[in-house]
């Protein structure tokens, strides 16, 4: 009698199944071409590492004898932040009123700051410090001028995003009241996103700080030109010291920063729901491209509430009932804190202007030197020495490519022994959370500065500076992502079949947070190219040495020609990891 073989049990099939295989397949095949493309081979890292060895000898101990001029500096930079950010957000409102669809005054408008908005975003602040610099001289002001415009294209296309979540009816009241434009923006509008927009100006400090810190190594002022200074002058005891300082003022005002977001958002939304955080904003970002983004829909009740405002406000004023009394809101512990706050933030940021002497006239002497600056910049020269252009914008993103899968590589441990519901002891979790703040502590520019000494100018430093980095920010989103997955019923399933840890993270919580791993990943790649444009500013490989070369040579056609590549390469780079994204997730 013949046996009948059990039959094996395999996944229905899926599209979206295999093409994650066939992209899985296609990035480790442009992977190896990468490695090898940037020069990271085995050997040549290893054969470096007496050189880093040495490095870190001469570094030790660090050298504070100058810290007079450290502390100074410090203080110039957080005033720099300060005065950049609220530059940014001047700008950044009434662009992201005009990019909103439902508030906008039609279509040129919308396309118009749209642009603004994807251009700001594309280009590095480093790259806009590299051109004010030339324009207006060495010092802060160039820096604060260079966050100021970099810092529009985040803010006003997260303000736009929240004003296009708000209730409508509240705005359509406003306007059957015979209100204006303007008046409506600041009763119907600017109340319903204000505490996301000033979360959201907190958590630009941070990224502000990250930034300024690095501008002063092109001339743009702050603790960045004293690094640049001791690290022309080779003596890295106090290349060290100087790092330090770096690393405990970012660390030290993100832990304050997330203190005063939390103070802000109160009892309105827990910090754990701040939609300013890391993780929120990197979900808010893979949602709205994968097209899932929008407002929820209106709730019976809010819906009745803004029919109930419709109907008062087209009714006349004197037929409306009168009120029986005044209705005050009160003082309470948390109002008065964020009436303290908000004074403060104002006292401290006129403060800065001042402190830094940058006001109205020293503004409008800067734009007399840099409007006829980028002026001499056109006609954009494509020609000359496109085909070396074209080589390290490739070189570019292979550093990109790199370093994101070798990101991913490292930090998919670290994101899963930071996970509470998937690490195997608590004390692993909080070594391993600590471990990526300690890495978003020193900013990538930084780090390369450094491992250009230990391996020389090329991209191979840039791709080991973009991967070191790359461990906080990914070891962090992939930590968040597995926590945001309930994995409950399948661990208990697998532990009540005797399965161990690392049976139950290999065969249940990898596969099952595959999905949201290379949503992470995608989302590295975006940031790496941004980054990766900058790096050869240090002598880290990629289109920065030419742009860097070209704006000191004075080759400002040539300098634009770059600036438009860095711009076209960064948003299609964005607009094809976005498709993809819809591809396969």
């Amino acid at each position: 009698m013949e046996t009948v073989r059990p039959r094996v049990l395999r996944p229905p099939k899926d599209k979206k199944r295999r093409r994650l295989q066939l992209v899985g397949l296609a990035v480790i095949a442009l992977f190896g071409v990468a490695l090898w493309q940037t020069g990271f081979t085995p050997w040549n890292v290893w054969g470096r590492m007496d050189s880093v060895v040495n490095l870190i000898d001469r570094m030790m101990p660090p050298s504070f004898v100058d810290w007079q001029r450290y502390v100074v500096a410090v203080i110039e930079t957080l005033w720099m932040v300060l005065a950049g950010t609220a530059i940014a957000l001047v700008l950044a409102v009434p662009v992201s009123a005009l990019a909103a669809r439902n508030i906008t005054t039609g279509p040129v408008a919308y396309n118009i700051c749209r642009f603004i908005i994807t251009l700001t975003r594309a280009v590095p602040s480093l790259v806009f410090a590299l051109i004010f610099v030339r324009a207006i001289g060495v010092g802060p002001t160039a820096g604060v001028l260079a966050m100021g415009i970099s810092s529009i294209g985040m803010i006003g296309k997260f303000f736009a995003d929240r004003i296009e979540e708000i209730d409508m009816g509240i705005v359509e009241a406003s306007r059957a009241s015979g209100a204006t434009r303007i008046q409506t923006f600041f009763s119907a509008v600017l109340p319903q996103v204000m505490t996301n927009w000033i979360s959201l100006s907190l958590y630009r400090i941070d990224i502000n700080l990250r930034s300024a810190v690095i501008l002063g190594f092109v001339g743009a002022g702050g603790i960045g030109l004293e690094l640049q200074r001791v690290q022309g002058q080779m003596v890295y005891a106090r290349v060290m010291a100087i790092a330090i300082i770096i690393f405990v003022l970012v660390l030290l005002t993100e832990r304050l920063s997330a203190m005063a977001r939390a103070a802000v958002l109160g009892r309105e939304a827990p910090a754990k729901e701040n939609p300013f955080s890391l993780r929120a904003m990197y979900r808010g970002l893979t949602a709205r491209r994968a097209g899932r983004g929008g407002a929820a829909p209106l709730g019976a009740a809010q819906a009745g509430a803004r029919d109930a405002d419709l109907q008062r406000a087209r009714t006349p004023a004197w037929r409306r009932p009168k009120a029986e009394g005044r209705i005050s809101v009160g003082w309470d512990v948390f109002r008065l804190r964020r009436w303290i706050m908000g004074v403060s933030a104002v006292v401290l940021t006129v403060g800065s202007f001042v402190l830094l002497g940058f006001g109205p006239v020293q503004l409008i002497a800067a734009i007399q030197d840099i409007v006829p600056y980028v002026v001499s910049m056109f006609p954009p020269d494509f020609v000359t020495n496109f085909t070396r252009h074209l080589d390290l914008m490739l070189e570019t993103i292979w550093m990109a490519l790199a370093a994101t899968v070798l990101g991913l590589i490292i930090s998919l441990p670290i994101g899963i022994l930071g996970a509470k519901n998937a690490t195997f002891h608590p004390i692993a979790e909080k070594l391993a959370r600590f471990s990526t703040v300690v890495v978003r502590g020193m900013p990538e520019l930084i780090i390369a500065v450094l491992l250009v000494v230990a391996f020389g100018m090329g991209p191979l430093a840039g791709v080991l500076a973009l991967t070191i980095g790359s461990i906080g920010l990914a070891g962090k989103l992939i930590a968040d992502t597995i926590e945001d997955t309930d994995l409950s019923k399948q661990n208990e399933a697998m532990r009540a079949v005797g399965s161990s840890w690392l049976q139950r993270t290999v065969t249940s919580t990898i596969p099952t947070v595959m999905p949201g791993i290379v949503g992470v990943g995608l989302y590295m790649f975006d940031v790496f190219v941004r980054a990766a444009t900058v790096m050869g500013i240090v002598g880290a490989g990629g289109i920065g040495l030419a742009l860097d070369a070209s704006i000191r040579g004075r080759q400002m056609d040539q300098t634009l020609a770059l600036i438009i590549m860095i711009f076209i390469t960064v948003y299609a780079t964005e607009r094809f990891s976005g498709w993809l994204r819809r591809q396969i997730l």
